[in-house]
């Protein structure tokens, strides 16, 4: 690596300062709480063990790491359609397994090798048909058990994603349309199955109607927004947070971010979330890289912001609650460490040009 400014030194660095920028938001959040410090100090842990995670990861040869990625992504698989057996319900959502007093997400902690195998179906199967099929069908059995959790956030994550990544790595259009009239099918038959999914739209369209049930998590969204306005409410003061946003070291660490600091305040990881990003594609064109190494760099840069994005959006009432973390903001050892060392990954993928490559043109050429 050449400077001290380069887009893989940027990465880790952005990683810690954000987890820092996580600890002040769950700190404040938790602030009135009976022990304040209780989750501040798990998650300082957790930042640490994924920092030591994202750096051993990115030492390790993508080669390797390729290897491993259909033994690794199997006993994922494995662990989701377990949890229906063995899995903690939290929430309404049987979506962990619980070890002592920690928990584990299989969902968050598998993220990196699902992207590994799917990277390695877009690779390795020809353009078409068939790419089409296989790729549809590794995601599909990856979400059919994420779906029965019921955890539609993290689903719709994946599909998104599933879709970004395959039109990078050169879909033709009308396979696009094919998943998105698939994706409009199967978001009517979630709201018929679970009349709740319906109840979040509505609510969040006419909050109005029903403040205190449906439209509840939008009020307290603008409500605690608002009460930041443009400097915040400074660490200690966010009273919103500490009373009536759900989950607001966690799901709702978006909006506990802005009463606390503000509008100005939350530029920073604000900035330091578009920095990330963009030392990602920075590393992701570099001509020398091989397709599939490429193609996983992307990929990481793709989950990063759309999870950003929703659930910024989430908490800024611009889209339909739903139940997902804000990454490196949010309580919680699975995301953080799910997220760390699929950075690692990618940043062993910018060290490792690689050979191997069959994707088509339109993406090794970007």
């Amino acid at each position: 690596m050449k400077g001290h400014l380069t887009s893989e030194n940027l990465v880790p660095a952005c990683t810690f300062l954000l987890g820092i920028c996580g600890l002040l938001t769950i700190s404040s959040g938790q602030s009135t709480a009976d022990e304040p410090l209780r989750l501040v100090v798990r998650q300082f842990l957790f930042l640490a063990a994924g920092i030591g995670l994202l750096t051993l990861a990115a030492h390790i040869r993508f080669a390797v790491w390729r290897a491993v990625a259909p033994e690794v992504f199997f006993f994922f698989w494995i662990t989701l359609m377990l949890l229906p057996i063995f899995g903690t319900r939290i929430n309404g959502m049987c979506g962990w397994f619980r070890i002592g007093i920690l928990s584990f997400q299989p969902s968050e902690c598998g993220r990196p090798f699902f992207l590994l195998a799917l990277v390695s179906v877009f690779c390795q199967v020809p353009a078409g048909a068939k790419r089409l099929a296989a790729s549809a069908v590794l995601t599909a059995l990856w979400l059919l058990p994420i779906w029965f959790q019921p955890d539609f956030g993290t689903v719709m994550i994946y599909a998104l994603a599933f879709v970004i990544i395959y039109f990078i790595a050169g879909a033709p259009w009308k396979h696009l349309f094919l998943l998105a009239g698939t994706a409009l099918i199967s978001g009517v038959c979630i709201a018929a199955a679970h009349p709740y999914v319906l109840r979040r739209f509505t609510g969040f369209l006419f909050p109005d109607r029903d403040p205190a049930g449906s439209g509840w998590h939008v009020r307290q969204f603008e409500l605690a927004v608002s009460r930041g306005h443009w400097f915040g409410s400074k660490m200690g003061s966010a009273v919103w947070s500490n009373a009536y946003l759900p989950f607001s070291y966690n799901d709702s660490a978006g909006a506990t971010l802005l009463e606390t600091l503000g509008v100005a305040g939350a530029a920073v990881p604000a900035l330091l979330f578009a920095v990330l990003l963009c030392s990602l594609y920075r590393i992701a064109v570099r001509r020398e890289l091989a397709g599939q190494n490429r193609l996983f760099i992307a990929g990481t840069a793709v989950f990063l912001g759309l999870q950003v994005l929703v659930h910024m959006g989430v908490n800024l009432a611009l889209l339909p609650p739903t139940g997902l973390v804000l990454p490196f903001i949010s309580y919680g050892g699975s995301s953080m460490t799910g997220y760390c060392l699929m950075l690692g990954i990618a940043l062993a993928a910018a060290n490792d040009g690689g050979s191997f490559s069959t994707v088509s043109s339109s993406t090794t050429t970007t």
